[in-house]
């Protein structure tokens, strides 16, 4: 999973500029999806998604924890369940390798969610060689450790990605890579670290070609997953191995591939992001323009491992496979966004877009680039998708906003 990469910040998304031969090929070779789309429009918030299944709202993640301020003391409850501990129980080992955004505190750590080993950071960005957070806090763990390792963090991540994989090649595992490309500051393999302990630093970083150096960035991405692939063809593990590739969100400094609005907003370029599923032998090559969303990882996992669900575990998301394998048409549902004064629900076609002062209707299949409001002629819809909105929010918010233990 990219950070902040944007709908259109791949070659294979319509990229003119950015190079990502081996996303490309994964795409070229696997399943490319057209609407897929990140629970949430920032970071934390899609990571609590993913990982359960479910809305961040039912974990008390909607908003994003940052570094500093009360929010540094929470994260998501131990209690959750991940697909990491569902898949450990079952037999999997299971890492992370890069970011973790879902807590600071190490009662929150990954090796407390069904993470056997997580080399990476917990903080929301990091400086990729300094390995210090934005309030200038060192930031990288081997599980409940801070350790000291040189290296451009990018690198690092793919290297342990590499070294798990490798390690548990005789069997079964499951490895989840965050990387924290392209999210800001802005520094590529060549820059020196410039956030340290009593120095001031800005958020964005030291180089002052931001442009260039993003793409650097996104290009050094994709050179990592090339190496995840190549070992997994160097061992013979692509025909046993499922792959998938997204974004957690929109870009804010990259491209949004002509989609309206960017990181944090509900429009489209807050949360329509790449996706691609990879399996040699099983996926058939092409695109799909079916409505998928992050929490969908999680049901889908469980039926590529013949996993079985316990009874007690609900989940929102829905299971993939029948688009992966037999390029089945998906159930039409109702997915609903909200974030800082927004919400967005979308079914089929429609998306209903409610802001501070507006409530607006669109027609993404003629009209993804939401510019022409339908409401006034179709007040039986917006009502209809009102009433969904509200039926979800009295569900979610049976629990609390945010949780801190």
């Amino acid at each position: 999973m990219a950070d902040d990469l944007g709908y259109g910040d791949l070659s294979c998304y319509g990229s003119e500029t950015i190079q990502t031969p081996n996303i490309d090929s994964l795409s070229e070779h696997g399943l490319t999806f057209t609407d897929y789309h990140s629970n949430g429009s920032v970071s934390t918030p899609t990571r609590a998604a993913l990982l359960t299944g479910r809305y961040q709202q039912r974990s008390g993640l909607e908003g994003v924890i940052y570094v500093r301020g009360e929010t540094r003391q929470t994260g998501m409850s131990p209690s959750e369940v991940t697909f990491a501990e569902v898949l450990k129980d079952a037999g999997y080992t299971t890492g992370i390798m890069g970011k973790w955004h879902l807590g600071y505190r190490k009662k929150f750590n990954p090796v407390h969610q069904g993470f056997d080993e997580f080399y990476g950071y917990v903080s929301g960005n990091i400086d990729y060689h300094s390995h210090y957070d934005n309030a200038g806090i060192y930031d990288w763990w081997h599980n409940l450790d801070s350790i000291k390792e040189e290296g451009y963090v990018t690198d690092l991540i793919t290297d342990h990605s590499v070294d798990f994989i490798r390690e548990h090649r005789d069997e079964p595992f499951l490895l989840y890579i965050p990387h924290e490309s392209p999210h800001v500051p802005f520094q590529s393999r060549d820059d020196t670290g410039y956030r340290y302990p009593g120095k001031e630093f800005s958020y964005l970083g030291p180089v002052e070609d931001q442009q260039t150096t993003y793409k650097e960035m996104v290009e050094i991405m994709d050179e990592g997953i090339g190496r995840v692939m190549q070992t997994l063809k160097d061992l013979n593990l692509e025909k046993e191995t499922f792959v998938f590739f997204c974004s957690d969100n929109g870009a804010r400094f990259g491209s949004n591939g002509g989609l309206r609005g960017d990181k944090g907003s509900l429009w489209e370029g807050g949360h329509r992001v790449p996706a691609v599923a990879y399996w040699k032998g099983k996926i058939e090559p092409g695109s799909t323009d079916e409505l998928a969303v992050s929490f969908d990882l999680f049901p889908t996992i469980l039926s590529v491992t013949n996993t079985k669900k316990s009874d007690t575990l609900e989940l929102d998301g829905i299971d993939l496979s029948p688009l992966l394998f037999q390029s089945e048409e998906l159930p039409e549902r109702t997915v609903v966004w909200r974030y800082r004064g927004q919400q967005a629900v979308r079914k089929g076609q429609w998306k209903l877009m409610i802001t501070e002062s507006d409530t607006l209707l669109f027609d993404l299949e003629t009209d993804l680039d939401e510019s022409d409001d339908l409401a006034p002629e179709n007040p039986g819809k917006v009502d209809e998708l009102l009433n969904e909105y509200n039926q979800w929010k009295q569900d979610v918010e049976e629990g609390v906003i945010m949780k801190t233990d």
